[in-house]
């Protein structure tokens, strides 16, 4: 169980870099996004995330939110994966 935790955990905390580090080098030259060849390769990275989050999220937001939407929900699962590894080290803090 805390090895399949730790896996999780490394695998948001790459997802969350992959979808930082994709801001930063798109907001380098916005307009021409979709040209750059690292911009379309992180986009292909997180693409599976972004479609998952795609699925469960209304209508009514639009597909240029959706990275931003998989990133809050990405956050938050790791700060989950955070108390869940602090709860089966130490359990006696959560009593």
């Amino acid at each position: 169980m805390e090895a399949f935790v730790f896996v999780a955990h490394n695998m948001v905390k790459l997802i969350g870099i992959l979808y930082v580090v994709q801001l930063l080098v798109g907001a380098f030259n916005w307009s021409a996004r979709d040209t750059n060849v690292i911009y379309r390769l992180l986009r292909f990275l997180t693409s599976p995330v972004t479609r998952a989050v795609r699925a469960v999220t209304p209508a009514a937001v639009s597909d240029k939110y959706v990275p931003v939407v998989a990133f809050g929900l990405l956050f938050w699962i790791y700060i989950a994966l955070i108390a869940l590894r602090l709860y089966a080290r130490r359990p006696e803090l959560f009593q």
